[in-house]
């Protein structure tokens, strides 16, 4: 990326790197890294439909170039968009963009609720970089929708080996080890909390969550 337009966006002038970076594309419309850090730009500022307006346009002319199409299946998910997202990611065949495909494969059968699937997905992914964070918590996600905490227990805490000072790899490890009978203010969530209050506050439907169902299958028991 331009070190100008990196600055500006850096710097909170999220306008300024937008439109520094249409003037770049008018410039040199063969650039094709100017159309998807500008697509990766309008996603952060939500504007899904000028994102995905850009790389249809970046495919009229260059129609095989799986950068974009990568890069439009993404805008596709965050848009919410999964079936969309899904015929993306799945004709992508370059070799370099694999683990990215698996992962947001994953991703996309999770946010449709087809866990089992997304799983497989998402396990071939860890297996491709085991000691990769995010895909050792999207396989401790997946597992713990499935209602399998020892199997998720056991991911979030590669993830934890990982990123020890991560905020999401302690919280995770927390739930699990709540589900597995660990009383609520575990070491996990107190270091979670310390790391990142933010995420903490913004995740602990999910304590909440792991807590009735705990309390709902006691009752059932």
């Amino acid at each position: 990326m331009n070190k100008k337009i990196k600055a500006l966006w850096q710097k909170g002038d999220q306008q300024g790197a937008v439109k520094a970076l249409v003037v770049a594309i008018d410039h040199d419309p063969t650039n094709v890294d100017n159309y998807l850090q500008l697509a990766a730009f309008l996603v952060v500022l939500k504007d899904y439909t000028q994102a995905e307006k850009l790389i249809l346009t970046a495919l009229q002319r260059f129609p095989d170039n799986q950068d974009l199409k990568y890069s439009l299946g993404t805008i596709y998910y965050s848009a919410g968009k999964y079936d969309q997202a899904l015929e993306q990611f799945q004709h992508l065949t370059l070799k370099r963009l694999k683990n990215d495909q698996l992962y947001m494969l994953a991703s996309t059968y999770q946010a449709k609720q087809d866990y089992a699937r997304a799983l497989a997905f998402a396990l071939t992914a860890q297996q491709a970089q085991p000691r990769q964070k995010d895909a050792n918590l999207l396989v401790g996600d997946l597992w713990l929708a499935l209602g399998k905490f020892k199997q998720a227990e056991t991911y979030y805490k590669k993830a934890l080996a990982s990123a020890p000072e991560d905020a999401a790899a302690n919280f995770k490890s927390g739930l699990a080890a709540l589900a597995l009978g660990d009383s609520e203010n575990n070491a996990y969530f107190i270091k979670a909390k310390e790391l990142d209050a933010t995420y903490f506050a913004k995740e602990k439907h999910q304590l909440i969550d792991i807590e009735r169902y705990l309390t709902a299958d006691k009752e059932h028991k």
